[in-house]
């Protein structure tokens, strides 16, 4: 009597499933490293500074380098010799960016105070506020703007991240593009424009 040898294999739904899993788990990373390359590029930039002040452009450059790198980017693009001038521009460009990313994370916390947690925050009556008069109405109202302003503060971070990636690469890389940094000047003044006029609206 012949003895059939026995592989374990894995069921068709499990090998199917792992690559899907695979892939959440690594968009979650991506999520996290792009919220963490927003916030952390005010105190990036404010470093890359100080570096060039303390070591020269050489220390500002590896500042920059960890950032990205920090943010899942690569960072093969960028140069080890760049003008100090090149370096301080760009960290003076980073802090702007970065206070926009911590202005739109208030905006984000602002909109979830004011969305799912609208009727602890803002006391009745509700007869002028969205979905009123009653409270079921006023709140599901405001839930769902809450959703679409996450979906477009979501959308401007990651427009805002790829834009700063682009110019670390244009101003201390090898990539120069030419749009890139008067398309990251209107940006800066359209956010300072905008920030301007919501401080003076509240």
């Amino acid at each position: 009597m012949s003895r059939t040898a026995t592989t374990t294999r894995p069921s068709a739904p499990a090998a199917r499933s792992a690559p899907a899993a695979r892939s959440a788990v690594g968009g979650r990373r991506t999520v996290g490293r792009r919220l963490a390359y927003g916030l952390g590029l005010l105190p990036a930039s404010a470093g890359v500074m100080v570096a060039v002040a303390v070591s020269g452009p050489a220390g500002g450059v590896d500042a920059a380098r960890r950032h990205l790198g920090c943010g899942g980017f690569a960072t093969s693009s960028l140069r080890d010799r760049v003008r100090g001038a090149r370096v301080m521009v760009h960290g003076l460009l980073g802090v702007v960016f970065g206070l926009v990313f911590w202005w739109l994370t208030w905006m984000a916390l602002l909109g979830t105070a004011r969305g799912p947690f609208y009727g602890f925050v803002v006391p009745g009556p509700y007869d002028d506020a969205w979905g009123g008069p009653s409270l079921v109405g006023a709140w599901a109202a405001h839930a769902w703007a809450w959703v679409g302003v996450l979906v477009v503060l979501a959308l401007v971070w990651w427009g805002l991240a790829a834009l700063h990636v682009r110019l670390t690469e244009s101003v201390l890389g090898t990539r120069r593009s030419p749009w890139v940094v008067p398309v990251s000047g209107v940006v800066v003044l359209g956010a300072v424009a905008l920030v301007v006029a919501w401080v003076r609206q509240i």
